[in-house]
């Protein structure tokens, strides 16, 4: 029997096409039986139940959705439910993310600070932990890439140097990726996203695109948001590139978005709860950090664009 309509199962949103969103679920057989572990996979093209679109329900890459109606000859099902999410990142649309591994390039495009840090901020903002991924090392000395690795944990962040050329520090990525459910692969365009995904699962060929001279970055080889499998139970996401993330935060949780910030929150605290680690009295932060600077650039930013700003503690 090759259509069920009495069996359901758990399945994740893989990507969306057009009106329709392809999920991928574990299966025993092609009669319709299904098994919840991801020992073998299916991907189905599906609709959603109206009373989805009647309740509000939006549904993104990487939603845990239960489909029914399921006709495996054709591969195709309905969805009937979508369970609460753990995380999700607003740009690119992501549910369920448990890792984010920013690209960053050490040459062509050169690195830049800010850009690096918003990326960051965007990780901290949805509450996702973030990897640094340092590409194109090849092109840099032992000493140099040394005094980035140093930069970023000054910072509070891990870093893993790659290059596509010799391969340096790939088992050591795909073993991160291994730990963790669902990670997006995020960063500007032209720092080779595309290119390690290639790496990593070589069956894809996806299509990649040169750094412009005249731009100095790369141009946008990824147009939509899709999920690969890298191991047993991990999922990766490719992203589009986008080289400037706005940063859209409450002003008085802003600073908690910095590990630098954070670490001197649970040793002192500042006098006033609403102060902005600026020049108020009784501010206790040593601003003698890296990200200073970017920080009460930001600040002064957000205060210029009219944000609301709310005390409370930070």
């Amino acid at each position: 029997m090759n259509k069920n309509n009495s069996i359901s199962c758990r399945g994740i949103v893989v990507a969306l096409k057009a009106n329709f969103l392809i999920v991928e679920i574990n299966h025993q057989h092609f009669e319709g039986y299904c098994l919840d572990q991801f020992s073998e996979k299916i991907r189905l093209l599906c609709k959603r139940r109206s009373k989805l679109d009647y309740q509000g329900f939006v549904i993104h890459v990487g939603d845990i959705v239960l489909v029914e109606s399921i006709d495996y000859k054709n591969k195709r099902a309905i969805i009937a439910g979508v369970e609460s999410r753990i995380s999700f990142l607003k740009r690119p649309a992501v549910a369920n993310v448990t890792l984010i591994a920013i690209c960053i390039s050490v040459e062509h495009p050169s690195f830049d600070s800010e850009q690096t840090s918003r990326f960051l901020i965007t990780a901290e903002s949805a509450n996702i932990k973030p990897l640094i991924i340092l590409t194109k090392i090849d092109l840099i000395k032992q000493t140099d890439l040394n005094l980035y690795i140093q930069k970023f944990k000054s910072w509070g962040y891990d870093s893993v140097p790659v290059s596509m050329k010799n391969l340096q520090g790939m088992d050591l990525l795909i073993e991160r990726f291994r730990e963790t459910r669902l990670t997006v692969l995020a960063g500007p365009s032209g720092v080779g996203k595309t290119s390690l995904i290639n790496q990593l699962i070589p069956t894809l060929s996806l299509p990649t695109s040169s750094v412009s001279k005249k731009l100095r970055r790369g141009k946008h080889t990824t147009r939509h948001v899709e999920l690969f499998s890298i191991g047993d139970g991990s999922l990766l996401a490719d992203t589009p590139g986008f080289n400037r993330p706005e940063i859209v935060n409450d002003i008085s949780g802003f600073a908690g978005l910095f590990p630098e910030f954070r670490a001197q929150f649970t040793h002192s605290k500042c006098k006033f709860r609403n102060c902005l680690h600026r020049d108020e009295p009784g501010c206790v932060v040593d601003k003698d950090f890296e990200r200073y600077s970017f920080y009460r650039e930001s600040i002064e930013e957000m205060i210029k664009s009219h944000l609301p700003y709310q005390e409370g503690s930070v």
